[in-house]
């Protein structure tokens, strides 16, 4: 599993969004690394090599002495204490729909400097003194298997390797550059900030210490070099390095961050900092780089190591752009194909792993942890309408759930501020009697607390927004049975949440309750209620209600939260074309919006995929394959994901793997990011989740093998996927019928199995039957080996 290519990303061909430019050659051709925290992006050059290289926590935006009465963009004078959200819902009651959408535009946050944006730390050089373009043998890649990225070629007689990674366990980048031959390396070292701080050479290091200019955030950062056979010069702002016949350099930054409300800082001195930074780099410079390297690897292969998928993929000699071509334009062999849709779904579980890691500070944002510009698109910020949702659809079932963990912490932090826009935008106040009453937050969201509505109606408000996110928290128990998690960080979140809907919630025209005012992102009307809110609000009470009775609390609110989610309206209605409605004034496809069918979201499908409302009702999951043929598939990388996912979900297989086909079509750049466009991680992290969704399904208490399985993949196995209840699943398939299956479970509980049709184990002593369902109750932690008769 390796990603690999013979020239570096300056002379790549640009795909999709051909114009040459730097972004493009950023975006689409180099390699990213990272460790959670901290992401670097290799270019693969030959005289001057470059990494961009960034750190999660370096955001402009927030609190500041430029911006004392910061309040997360939450504006007075447009929620009113609830004010304007309640005369909305009145206007819309008396029938008087025009004056409650344009009323609508009122209901926004700011827009101004406070909202900030993920920031590009700076740009790694090594200029070499002596080479020029005109090398052989050239090979650049990234290996999955090990996240390690090489640059390797030949240049009069000398050899010449780089490698990079960078290190979870000590916290570094680190570069090794070595020269096997008869010339020496003659290398100057440079490490530019893109924050107006000065760099100064130290002896064997280059230090960095300033404010960003907006916020005046701290940060620091320390590169240490080791020469092998040479020297190491301070020399200004660079190190010179002349005579070695190998240089490995640790690089160490953080910044003075920290997510808790309401200064998000940890109240260090700049002094503390660059000595935190500092020690970073020169211990791990003080152990031999084969040691680090051993670490970072073990480390990664930890969670890398635990899934292998195969689906007769073979080897191919094309390097990975040209593979993609050939995928493209349909002259790649079967093999080839199946080598191209395996590593997208490994290089998912890659960049999850690399982005998000249990200790990070941050989760992922809309580029993981890779940026090039202080201007990002979208502030590469935290989307809540469907984009960091996606970015954690694999973890779980991808058998990465820690790396979940830091999304749980987010969703927390996002409570104390999220109270304030309660307060403001739905009148609903926290007390020291009522502490945790209810907690709002919207569309966009940043590091420090930005839980206001968007600056635009149409797009930024989505109270909804919470309970979406909430059913990724409640994934990470489901699949991992955390009690300690769900009673630490996730119930209390959901409670506070089915909170603020218990007493934000109205009576329509029919005496049923609806979320007022509302908006399907990112179009249509605005409305008494629709598909997308009252579906997420179901899926809020039902996951609420299942938690407190799982930890056996709030007896008297589990009441509640069942009469409110018996009483709402809705949530599905069928139309006259027998589609799933958007909008409850819909009565044909299109009929509201007129463009409907071509538009990127699909928000009316959450109750297929992730939720798993519409599936408790055949009617309405037939309701669900006429909205989805309607659909166009005609869209955004990301856009493709959720469809892929959301038509496993529905069992067709044809129909996704063709998703499959035009993602690499319009969706993949030839570094394999994924593109919206431009860049964005969550198509990328939304096809894994989609590959393991086709696999193996377990939302509705039992796990369905199987379940999706396209034509193309008739044949194949699986090690490492996970099912809800915290089991782990082995398995292989002959001519679509499977061959064997192993389940382990972590402890004493019982399992339910839905095989492919027909299919029943040679031996099935052990199993209960129960209707369509095989049932295995396991006395302890073990495991369950099956075989099948292909007979």
């Amino acid at each position: 599993m390796r990603l690999w290519y013979d020239k570096p990303s300056s002379k790549g061909t640009n795909i999709l969004r051909p114009a040459p430019s730097e972004d493009n050659t950023w975006q689409q051709h180099t390699l990213p690394i990272g460790n959670g925290d901290l992401g670097a992006n290799v270019y693969g050059e030959i005289v001057c090599e470059r990494l961009t290289f960034n750190e999660k926590t370096l955001w402009t935006g927030g609190p500041c002495a430029d911006r004392p009465d910061y309040n997360g963009g939450n504006l007075e004078e447009c929620g009113k204490n609830g004010e304007t959200m309640k005369k909305i819902q009145a206007l819309f009651a008396a029938g008087d729909s025009n004056a409650a959408s344009e009323l609508c535009n009122e209901l926004i946050g700011a827009n101004d400097d406070g909202y900030g944006a993920y920031q590009s730390w700076g740009n790694l050089y090594f200029d070499s003194m002596d080479l020029t373009e005109e090398v052989s043998d050239y090979v650049r890649d990234l290996d999955l298997t090990t996240a390690v990225a090489s640059v390797k070629f030949s240049h009069k007689g000398t050899d010449y390797t780089r490698e990079f990674f960078i290190s979870h366990p000590d916290n570094v980048l680190v570069g090794r550059l070595t020269a096997t031959g008869a010339a020496p390396m003659n290398v100057d070292v440079r490490f530019l900030s893109n924050q107006e701080c000065p760099t100064v050479a130290l002896g064997t290091t280059l230090e960095q210490t300033g404010r960003v200019r907006d916020n005046q955030m701290q940060f620091a950062a320390c590169l240490s070099a080791v020469a092998e056979g040479g020297s190491v010069i301070p020399d200004g702002d660079k190190l010179t390095v002349r005579g070695a016949s190998a240089l490995t350099v640790y690089l160490s930054a953080a910044t003075d961050y920290k997510n808790e409300y309401p200064a998000y800082r940890t109240g260090e001195s700049a002094e503390d900092l660059h000595a935190r930074v500092r020690a970073a780099s020169l211990a791990a410079s003080k152990k031999h780089y084969e040691q680090v390297k051993a670490d970072h690897i073990a480390d990664y292969q930890s969670l890398y190591g635990r899934v292998a998928l195969d689906l007769g993929q073979s080897d191919s000699e094309k390097p990975t752009d040209r593979l993609l071509e050939a995928y493209r334009n349909g002259t790649a062999s079967a093999g080839e194909e199946r080598l191209c849709e395996v590593s997208l779904f490994q290089f998912g579980r890659y960049l999850t792993i690399a982005s998000s890691r249990e200790d990070s500070q941050l989760p992922s944002n809309l580029q993981g942890v890779w940026n090039n510009r202080n201007n990002p698109p979208w502030h590469a910020d935290y989307h809540l309408n469907v984009n960091l949702q996606m970015n954690y659809w694999p973890a779980c079932s991808a058998n990465l759930a820690e790396c979940t963990t830091p999304l749980l912490r987010y969703v927390e932090s996002l409570r104390k501020p999220g109270r304030e826009t309660a307060r403001i935008y739905a009148g609903i106040e926290s007390t020291p009697e009522r502490p945790e009453n209810g907690f709002m937050a919207h569309t966009q969201n940043t590091p420090f607390g930005w839980t206001c509505p968007g600056w635009e109606f149409l797009w930024g408000w989505s109270p909804a927004a919470v309970p979406w996110i909430l059913q990724n928290c409640r994934d990470y128990y489901e699949f991992t049975e955390d009690v300690d998690a769900l009673r630490t960080w996730i119930y209390p979140a959901m409670k506070e949440s089915a909170v603020l809907y218990d007493q934000m919630l109205v009576r329509d025209e029919d005496g049923k309750l609806v979320s007022s005012p509302t908006s399907s992102p990112e179009h249509g009307p605005r409305t008494h209620g629709n598909t997308y809110e009252q579906s997420l609000i179901w899926q809020l009470y039902e996951d609420t209600v299942s938690a407190a009775e799982a930890l056996g609390v709030d007896s008297d609110l589990v009441a509640v939260w069942k009469s409110h989610q018996s009483d709402l309206k809705g949530p599905i209605e069928i139309g006259t074309d027998g589609q799933i409605k958007e909008w409850y004034s819909e009565t044909s496809l299109n009929s509201v919006q007129p463009n409907a069918s071509g538009h990127r979201h699909m928000s009316h499908m959450l109750g297929m995929f992730p939720g798993n409302l519409i599936q408790r009702n055949p009617a309405w999951v037939e309701g669900a394959r006429v909205s989805m043929a309607d659909r166009t598939n005609k869209t955004t990388g990301w856009g493709l994901a959720q469809r892929i996912n959301t038509w496993a979900r529905l069992r067709d297989g044809e129909m996704t793997h063709g998703l499959i086909r035009q993602l690499f079509q319009t969706g993949i750049f030839p570094n394999l990011w994924d593109t919206c466009p431009p860049f964005q991680i969550d198509g990328n992290l939304g096809y894994t989740a989609g590959v393991a969704e086709i696999l193996l399904q377990s939302n509705l208490g039992y796990a369905d093998v199987l379940p999706a399985l396209p034509e193309a993949w008739r044949t194949g196995s699986v090690k490492g996927l996970k099912a809800r209840g915290n089991f782990t699943f082995d398995f292989a398939w002959r001519d679509g019928r499977l061959t064997s299956l192993s389940v382990q479970s972590a402890g004493a509980k019982t399992l339910r199995l839905r095989l492919p049709a027909g299919q029943r184990p040679e031996s099935d002593a052990a199993l209960e039957r129960d209707g369509d369902y095989f049932v295995y109750s396991f006395p302890e932690a073990g495991t369950l080996t099956l075989r099948f008769s292909m007979a």
